[in-house]
């Protein structure tokens, strides 16, 4: 082919070209100020879980009112629902041999029986529940106590809520907790937030609530033996592949709409990656979709938007930045270096570096593939 030799062109003009595109993206790209924890609660919506309900010919008229829980039809204003789906499987039909592989491995004859599995975009195998589809099962799937307050935490603007779940093991839980619950005081008494910049508000890219953004950190401790919590505690040994044989304490930073970042095991609750969530929950957003970013989506049943304020002022209204050093650093103890969590510098002149290394190193990579 004209043009071509061993798989490649010849020419590097186009390379140049894509090169100062390269360039020029970096050095135009606009930053974002917002936090995380903020981005994701007013931005990133929670992926929805699958609900499959299994019967055999038609649904009772109680039974398809009680469908209505689940459905996406019920999405009225101020209504707070459960981020999950729901797809009816008539075993009497011919359903999708896919479907009719997960009815047989629940291993049950009563019916209709409800099986939640975790978000296509998570892909997680197994469910988080399983149970027999009636009034009194129903909500249990939906909402807990421990759930509930999640919401209402996340909902007021906490940073993160790092949920603990136990071991049974009261000495050993209380270790672990105690040793998040100070170190994350610590934290909170010297991190600081990013200044917001006026451009991201204007933008949209955040809606500050009244008092604006707050830095604060709570621990909520789930037994994994309650029968309220079986569903929250499914879900989250199912999170990551080798947890559910774990028994050890498990430490899960949730925040935005209820996503957990990842779980910090045993002895692995430390200061270092206690200080690691908490500088990525804190830090600058990097405005990407949501499924660039680690984590899971916890079944919670909310009215996210309820807790975003209306914007009131024009998109052009000027609003002062709030203060922020350009560099704090986390003192750790002399067992625990401490991390740095800093600003970037000035966004264009370090867009401009980038765009230099991107350059040199491309360049250089142009040379060698016209020698060669």
């Amino acid at each position: 082919m004209a043009g071509y030799g061993r798989g490649r062109p010849r020419s590097w003009q186009p390379f140049f070209a894509a090169l100062l595109a390269l360039w020029w993206s970096a050095v135009y790209l606009p930053a974002c100020s917002v936090p995380v924890f903020r981005y994701a609660l007013e931005k990133w919506p929670p992926d929805h879980y699958e609900a499959v309900l299994f019967h055999r010919g038609p649904l009772s008229a109680a039974q398809q009112a009680l469908t209505r829980s689940l459905s996406p039809d019920d999405l009225s204003p101020g209504h707070a629902r459960a981020n999950v789906t729901l797809q009816t499987v008539d075993l009497a039909g011919d359903p999708a041999p896919e479907l009719l592989t997960l009815w047989q491995s629940i291993d049950t004859n009563a019916l209709p029986w409800l099986v939640v599995r975790y978000p296509a975009n998570a892909r997680l195998p197994g469910h988080v529940h399983s149970a027999p589809f009636t009034e009194a099962t129903l909500p249990s799937a939906l909402v807990s106590p421990a759930r509930t307050e999640l919401v209402r935490r996340l909902g007021r603007g906490d940073s993160g809520v790092w949920l603990l779940l136990e071991t049974g093991d009261r000495q050993r839980d209380d270790a672990a907790a105690r040793l998040i619950e100070s170190r994350l005081a610590y934290l909170t008494s010297v991190i600081k937030l990013p200044a917001i910049d006026p451009q991201d508000i204007a933008s949209g890219l955040v809606t500050l609530p009244a008092g604006g953004l707050r830095l604060a950190f709570s621990v909520l401790r789930v037994s994994r033996s309650g029968p309220a919590e079986a569903t929250l505690v499914k879900t989250l040994l199912g999170s990551e592949s080798d947890l559910a044989g774990v028994n050890e304490p498990i430490l899960f930073p949730v925040f935005g709409r209820g996503r957990a970042l990842y779980a910090i095991v045993g002895q692995g609750i430390n200061h270092e990656t206690i200080d690691e969530a908490a500088t990525f929950l804190t830090g600058r957003c990097s405005c990407q979709v949501k499924e660039l970013n680690p984590g899971v989506d916890l079944l919670l049943t909310a009215d996210w938007d309820s807790f975003i304020p209306r914007r009131t002022e024009p998109k052009s209204a000027p609003v002062p930045p709030t203060e922020a050093p350009e560099t704090v650093t986390i003192t750790g103890t002399p067992e625990t270096p401490a991390p740095t969590h800093a600003r970037p510098a000035d966004s264009n002149t370090s867009k401009l570096l980038l765009g230099g290394c991107l350059i040199l190193g491309l360049l250089g990579a142009a040379l060698w593939w016209r020698r060669s």
